[in-house]
């Protein structure tokens, strides 16, 4: 995905240049231009899968083999084809619909590269072996779909090129209103291209390339999250169980196991005498996790406003579950005692890389995550009087 550059160079074709007196666009078009997140996933062994046959021709190319990859249950997978005179034949078999890649050597990361999706449909390819980005594929409707939906991708580079080149000469002739029209209009782009692949999804439900748009396009965190929720809504049910749709719902519901309104995402980790405690533990109780360390100075001011908040509402169904991002086992075992925090806290004693932390992608402390009694995310990061009033309203509102 493009990401903004601060300082674009100027040979660069993409992202529009501003005269040094004027500040850098803030928008970013979120177009896929090269190179793709390949990756794996576990897949039922009982599928039967498909059998296909790649074959095809390849000019100017005096090496012995072409190399097709793919991404299969978490590791890279890559075959040799043997070419003779210029033409090469050999058939695979796929558990189901995915994306395959050719290069001209072994290296499964090797650029350029030529991808293609299979669907059991037989691989007709032309290779050019001086310049792979430039040869053609062409196979099943998944391939038809992928070769659209491309389209649809250079469509909005062409925009974005064109865009670029009018800012330009707008800057150099000095029309700053024309610069200023581009602008906006850049800005424009950016959701005219999501709402085009949430239309695109809409209209090729299912087919693998929606799944592989839902995973790999919208993988970007200026889309917002409504949009990725509502494009994998639209996957027709008999592609559900297919590789790209799992990973992009694993991937939605592990975002949502951390929203406002979402059932939290369950997680275990061990207190200092090694008892496993579950998130899932605490379900019929109200429970802020709250995340904090020995070492954190405004975690440990925080603490007695923590405390008053058990105190005035344990008899009423809540508790709280420390996590803590300490490395050393006994400041942390002495600041909890210190601070009369009389909760069960937990911790794998990583400091910020506790996995808790990773999983509600905690960037900060002191942080926590307020989880009503159905297991369901009601508030966050609330502190001092603002997690008593929210506490106030939960249990006024279950009498």
């Amino acid at each position: 995905m493009l990401k903004k550059l601060n300082k674009p160079p100027q040979n660069s074709s993409f992202g529009i240049f501003v005269d040094t007196t004027y500040n850098m666009l803030k928008q970013t078009l979120s177009l896929l231009l090269s190179g793709f997140i390949l990756t794996g996933y576990s897949q039922s062994k009982n599928s039967s899968g498909f059998n296909f046959k790649v074959e095809g021709e390849i000019k100017n190319y005096p090496k012995r083999y072409i190399y097709l990859h793919h991404k299969w249950d978490e590791k890279d997978q890559t075959d040799s084809i043997k070419v003779e005179n210029g033409k090469f034949s050999k058939s695979f078999k796929s558990i189901d619909p995915n994306m395959y890649w050719f290069t001209t050597g072994s290296n499964i990361n090797e650029q350029p590269n030529y991808p293609f999706f299979v669907d059991g449909a037989t691989v007709k390819a032309k290779l050019k072996g001086d310049s792979l980005a430039y040869s053609s594929v062409e196979a099943g409707q998944t391939q038809k779909d992928y070769i659209e939906y491309r389209g649809l991708v250079n469509s909005f580079i062409a925009k974005q090129q064109q865009m670029q080149v009018d800012f330009n000469a707008a800057q150099q002739t000095g029309d700053m209103a024309k610069a200023q029209g581009i602008q906006q209009a850049y800005g424009d782009l950016n959701n005219q291209f999501i709402g085009a692949l949430k239309e695109f999804v809409k209209a090729h439900n299912k087919s693998a390339v929606s799944g592989f748009i839902i995973y790999n396009d919208f993988n970007n965190p200026n889309i917002p999250f409504d949009v990725v929720n509502e494009s994998l809504g639209y996957i027709d049910k008999s592609i559900s169980n297919t590789k790209f749709i799992k990973l992009a719902t694993k991937r939605v519901d592990a975002v949502k196991g951390t929203m406002v309104g979402f059932p939290a995402t369950d997680f275990s980790q061990n207190t200092a005498d090694g008892k496993a405690i579950k998130l899932s533990d605490y379900k019929g109780k109200t429970v802020l996790v709250d995340f904090w360390a020995s070492w954190c100075r405004p975690c440990r001011m925080e603490n007695p406003n923590v405390v008053a908040a058990f105190n005035k509402f344990k008899d009423k169904g809540f508790t709280v579950l420390g996590v803590s991002f300490d490395q050393d086992k006994n400041a942390w075992i002495n600041a909890v005692k210190q601070d009369n925090l009389i909760w069960e806290h937990v911790s794998d004693l990583k400091g910020w890389g506790n996995e808790v932390g990773k999983i509600y992608s905690i960037q900060g402390i002191p942080a926590n995550i307020l989880v009503d009694k159905n297991g369901v995310i009601v508030g966050k990061n609330l502190r001092g009087q603002d997690l008593e009033n929210k506490l106030d309203e939960l249990f006024k509102s279950s009498k």
